[in-house]
């Protein structure tokens, strides 16, 4: 070997024990940074020179060592499982943490004046009253109960609403969220291509990717792939959210046009988009037209598990059955267009009425409190014919005044302009006509100065016949609450398993994010073994690349201390 081949051998493994110890310091500064990858210096032989040839072949000397790459020890694989579980623990945690508060706005699991009970003292009221309807005190008693058990429904309603806008903010946040982590990735592609291009190898840059990847199937269910120039294609939903350094942003649109609730769709519009925009103007990013769950394996991503959890609009006790199903005029009609919007629309109020999570609470919900207000009302302020009735029942003045118990905000029982007052019917297409929860209240004339009186008790005119109130305490008991799925019940057996599903479906969710939490925490423990950065190990990479650093200055030294007593000795008489 001449000095100088060795001088070049020599320093290329000073150059590779020199990256080895950058890349080992730089792995050790990084340990505690959020996704950072170790990386690795791969070496290999950089060249061989012929210097001979035998029997058995050429005889070849080795010319240094040759840095091929500097990589990440990350493992595809394991992030692939990990963002898969990661978006199903995104999808339960939302509905779980929803059960929590339902199950708190309810009240079953706190020490306070559950709604059970309400109902229970409202029968109470009602039983004692049977006892002796003339009593001033049981009369005054049934009224403040009967106040009770609206202001009661009411609060519920009010707090569900509130929760119900409070995920449709979170919505907005989540959709401001994936656009921005997909600007940032676009922004990296570019970077990443443009340092790779020129022979760099962009690992940190990398790492962010990754990072934002991971936040990414929280929020959505991604499919993603790593183009041959190193930037990353992203599909959301199956849609196709940045291909080719193209990225369709997610917008808004009014889930319906009297509600502020939005739904994410991919649009160009910077505005949230109205209920009845054009089809060709938007494509939602979710259908809801399947059940979600782990048997379609599409219950993956907090923004979907929000949705659920939302719905598209607070509903009463009619549900799905206000809406009627839109007539397809076929795909050649002009108003196809319009009939897709349309039956859009529908299905998704189908699902939200019957399948979300706070909509089919307030439905539910609103169902027991229709049933118990209407048969009150039909007891004490019947309307035979649909008109005011004129042989009874009687108050205690013996008069047939139709006094209802529960009035509708803005709308009269009845229709003062006919002779006999008609009644005013509950129209499903009139929110005001409706006796649902939030439309209702206990009819002030009975908070009136000896307004108790007004309550119509008596069936004949004598103000001790109860047959009235015994019939409407045996109708209690009867299978009149129509509880959609779950067939027409009683009112106390409807509530009943309004909480019995309530808690079964809030234990199921915490059950599903508790074991998603678990798988997740594996799969990342899992790719964490193999991109995660080891102290112990890199001090004794770190030993190595010194010892090799040492070893090629020493031949360095040899070399050039036989050089220059070659050039600067050789020939000199007396040296």
């Amino acid at each position: 070997m001449s000095g100088i081949q060795g001088l070049g051998s020599a320093i290329s493994g000073l150059n590779a024990a020199q990256a080895g110890l950058y890349v080992t310091g730089h792995n050790m500064a990084n340990s505690g940074i959020e996704g950072y990858s170790r990386q690795r210096v791969n070496q290999a032989d950089y060249r061989y020179r012929d210097v001979g040839r035998t029997a058995n072949g050429v005889l070849q000397v080795g010319l240094g060592t040759d840095i091929s790459d500097i990589r990440q020890l990350r493992w595809k694989f394991y992030d692939d499982a990990y963002r898969a579980e990661n978006g199903r623990l995104g999808f339960y945690g939302a509905k779980a943490a929803a059960g929590a508060e339902i199950e708190g706005i309810i009240g079953e699991n706190q020490s306070q004046y559950r709604f059970q009970l309400v109902i229970q003292d409202l029968w109470n009221s009602l039983h004692e009253l049977s006892m002796n309807p003339d009593s001033q005190a049981n009369r005054l008693g049934f009224i403040e109960t009967c106040g009770t058990f609206v202001d009661k429904a009411n609060d519920v309603f009010a707090r569900l609403l509130d929760y119900q806008r409070n995920l449709n903010g979170q919505i907005v946040e989540a959709v401001g969220r994936v656009n921005a982590a997909v600007s940032e990735i676009d922004g990296l592609n570019r970077r990443i291509k443009a340092a790779e291009a020129s022979g760099d190898r962009a690992n940190d840059l990398r790492d962010r990717r990754n990072l934002l990847l991971d936040e990414l199937s929280g929020l959505v269910s991604i499919g993603y792939r790593e183009s041959p120039d190193g930037s990353v294609n992203i599909l959301a939903e199956g849609k196709e959210l940045l291909v080719n350094g193209a990225q369709n942003r997610l917008g808004l649109r009014y889930t319906s046009g009297d509600n502020a609730f939005v739904e994410p769709v991919f649009t160009r519009s910077e505005n949230v988009l109205p209920s009845d925009a054009a089809a060709d103007t938007y494509i939602p990013l979710f259908r809801f037209d399947s059940p979600v769950d782990a048997r379609h394996a599409n219950d993956v991503g907090s923004l979907k598990g929000m949705l659920m959890c939302r719905g598209t609009r607070p509903v009463t006790y009619l549900g799905a059955a206000a809406y009627s199903a839109p007539v397809n005029p076929g795909p050649a009609s002009p108003g196809y267009p319009a009939y897709l919007a349309a039956r859009r629309n529908y299905d998704n109020d189908l699902y939200s009425a019957e399948n979300c999570f706070i909509p089919k609470i307030m439905r539910q919900a609103d169902q027991i409190c229709h049933s118990v207000m209407t048969m009150v009302n039909g007891a004490f302020a019947p309307a035979a014919g649909g008109v005011l009735p004129a042989g009874g029942p009687y108050d205690a003045f013996g008069l047939s005044s139709g006094t209802e118990i529960f009035a509708r905000k803005n709308t009269p029982r009845w229709d003062a302009s006919t002779a006999p007052p008609a009644l005013i019917p509950e129209n499903p297409g009139d929110y005001y006509s409706l006796y649902t929860i939030g439309n209702v209240f206990l009819n002030p004339e009975l908070l009136l100065d000896g307004g108790y009186n007004k309550i119509c008790l008596s069936a004949s005119g004598d103000r001790e016949d109860n047959t009235l109130i015994q019939s409407l305490l045996a109708a209690w008991k009867q299978n009149t609450v129509d509880m959609g799925p779950l067939g027409t019940l009683s009112v106390d057996e409807a509530y009943r398993r309004l909480t019995a599903g309530l808690g079964a479906e809030t234990k199921e969710a915490s059950g599903f994010a508790a074991d998603q939490a678990v798988l997740t925490d594996q799969a990342d423990k899992k790719r964490y073994s193999v991109m995660g950065v080891s102290l112990d190990e890199e001090m004794k990479n770190m030993m190595t690349y010194q010892y090799a650093y040492s070893a090629a200055a020493r031949i360095l030294n040899a070399v050039d201390s036989m050089l220059d007593r070659v050039i600067n000795r050789t020939g000199r008489i007396g040296l």
